[in-house]
């Protein structure tokens, strides 16, 4: 591993506090799990700060960006949350709460009414021992990405404290551990657009526990309302691994087994099976595309939501059981597997969703049959189940003519894991509500274009491995969606605190269908006043998704390693604004960012 600087030193909890009030305290969401402690594990570690017992030592990576010092945990995450989140008053210990007048930081939050006093309180002497509580934290400064990666799977692998799947994602690079990652989070329901997050931000992306108000009712996931994944599988990652399975059936032919050791091998751990390689499987991922990939999974599972939607449970509908503790994992993989199929292979789309739940009813029940227990799925018994199985499914399917160059399945999970977590200020996410002005009569927006070159350049210019999203389609207030229903009656639909209102209404009013309208903008892109190499980049990302029925488009600004300029002027994402700089203040901007 690389060298570098590493130093041990005592630190309070109030000043610990201060940075995490100060969103200094980054959550990397590449290997770090989620918030996963009982609040019984909570009061025990508060006992023993009461009781000045020593606790382990919290391991953090000093990052700096642009002039801002960060500390990137590694080691510590559930203990610093318990610390943080009992100093404002989210549980108690032995029905007390901290006093929250004690310390500055605590108490400008009360004052602001971002937290509440609860109603029986520690005493000030109480609460101030707790605060200057001192920690040993341990601080990696200029450590590389891959060091970190490597300690954290050193600590975490030794002591089988993490699940097989949580060992074999943590801290991996590589297309399937991207879209693994990215793929589970989105249907869970914690996706966040950046990797990393502030500490402050980690309940509403993490699962509910009993006397905790987190963000996430397991009860409300997708794999638990459809009894496919037991809720305890989920605590430890088990649904992570169900997609893992259903990536790997999606890209490699034939079929592959279904195993730890599989499993494991197209993770780099080498293990005596004949299996497709880890190389192997990230070019077949790359091979799709890992955001196509990403979206290919989320249509498929949305798909089955909108089947079963008001009709109950799919493992209860194609499995006629009553008792489901252990889930109906392979079942769901193999119809899965057949809809992938159906889908992005043969170019089929559903007559509809009531055709395709009625095959599905007692689907299990009829035929065919599925092998059960802890043992390896062989991908011999893939063979011959998964053609029957899409043989019954293509029933409730027919091949659309013409060929239509956009597939149109509904994308409301992919759309919604976009629009999930802290976006109000991310410089790298930018919302359009479409390419019409609100006039009467409405017209193409005449600035639109140059605003969104201007943007896509500014966030490539965020840093060496930015990478933006614009979505348009999406109101930026209530006003505008009610305007857009008057003028072309579309109704919004709400996507986390976002209001949805496409635009196929707007390029049809304008001459324009979805494939015209697609290549318009790519030929737009391409021979704008951006370099070669970035339009190029660009245009290709520029892509239409549907939900519910709307069509958005979304675009990608990455970074291509270097500063760029549009026309020759220099912008920068500052907050979630687009901002043109002088030539001396960009040369400092990109000194920074780039550096």
């Amino acid at each position: 591993m690389q060298s570098s600087e590493l130093s041990v030193q005592g630190q309070s909890l109030q000043t610990l506090y201060n940075l995490y009030f100060n969103k200094r305290l980054i959550v990397n969401r590449r290997y770090q799990r989620k918030l996963v402690w009982s609040v019984e594990e909570k009061v025990k570690l508060v006992d023993s700060v009461v009781h000045e017992l020593p606790i382990p030592l919290i391991l953090l990576a000093q990052r700096k960006k642009a002039g801002v010092e960060t500390y990137e945990i590694i080691d510590g995450l559930q203990r610093l949350d318990t610390f943080f989140s009992f100093m404002e008053n989210k549980f108690s210990y032995e029905g007390k709460h901290f006093d929250l007048d004690t310390i500055g930081d605590t108490k400008a939050r009360l004052d602001a009414g971002d937290i509440e006093q609860g109603e029986e309180k520690l005493s000030r002497s109480e609460s101030l021992a707790i605060a200057n509580y001192q920690i040993p934290v341990s601080i990696y400064r200029d450590a590389s990405t891959s060091a970190i990666d490597e300690v954290f799977r050193r600590i975490n692998s030794g002591g089988r404290r993490l699940s097989l799947q949580e060992i074999r994602q943590a801290g991996v690079l590589g297309s399937l551990a991207d879209v693994v990652r990215r793929s589970s989070a989105s249907i869970r329901g914690d996706g966040t657009f950046s990797e990393n997050v502030a500490l402050n931000d980690m309940d509403e992306l993490s699962i509910s526990r009993r006397g905790l108000e987190y963000g996430l009712a397991m009860e409300d996931m997708f794999w638990v309302r459809h009894d496919i994944v037991a809720q305890d599988d989920i605590r430890s990652s088990g649904d992570e691994e169900m997609v893992l399975d259903l990536v790997l059936d999606a890209v490699i032919r034939p079929w592959p087994t279904s195993g730890w050791q599989n499993r494991d091998v197209a993770y780099g751990v080498p293990r005596k099976i004949r299996t497709a390689s880890s190389d192997e499987v990230n070019a077949a991922v790359d091979a799709v595309g890992v955001e196509e990939l990403h979206q290919r999974i989320l249509s498929v599972v949305g798909l089955v939501d909108d089947v079963m939607a008001g009709h109950g449970s799919l493992g209860r509908h194609m499995v006629k059981l009553e008792t489901y503790e252990k889930g109906t994992q392979r079942q769901f993989q193999a119809v899965f597997a057949a809809l992938y199929s159906l889908t992005f292979e043969d170019g089929m789309v559903p007559k509809s969703h009531d055709a395709v739940r009625a095959v599905l009813d007692n689907f299990w029940g009829r035929k065919l049959s599925i092998p059960t227990g802890g043992s390896a799925w062989g991908k011999d018994k893939k063979k011959d189940l998964y053609p029957n199985v899409k043989r019954n499914l293509k029933k409730a399917f027919y091949k659309p003519e013409p060929k239509r160059v956009t597939v149109q399945l509904n994308s409301r999970m992919y759309i919604d894991s976009l629009l999930q977590g802290p976006i109000a200020e991310e410089p790298l996410i930018e919302l359009k509500q479409g390419f019409c002005t609100l006039s009467d009569p409405p017209v193409e927006d005449p600035d639109l274009f140059e605003q969104i070159m201007q943007t896509a350049v500014g966030m490539a210019n965020h840093g060496k491995s930015a990478e933006g999203l614009i979505l348009i389609g999406v109101a930026d207030k209530p006003s505008a969606a009610a305007r857009l229903e008057q003028i072309f009656g579309v109704k919004a639909v709400s996507l986390q605190n976002q209001l949805v209102v496409g635009t196929a209404e707007q390029i049809a009013h304008l001459g324009y269908d979805v494939d015209r309208w697609w290549r318009k903008w790519q030929a737009k892109i391409q021979s704008s006043k951006l370099s070669n190499e970035f339009a190029n980049s660009l245009a290709h990302t520029f892509k239409p998704v549907f939900c519910d029925g709307l069509l958005l488009w979304e675009m990608r600004p990455k970074s291509i390693g270097k500063p760029i300029t549009y026309d020759g002027r220099f912008f920068v994402r500052i907050g979630s604004s687009t901002q043109e700089m002088a030539a001396d203040d960009f040369l400092s901007h990109m000194t920074m960012h780039f550096s």
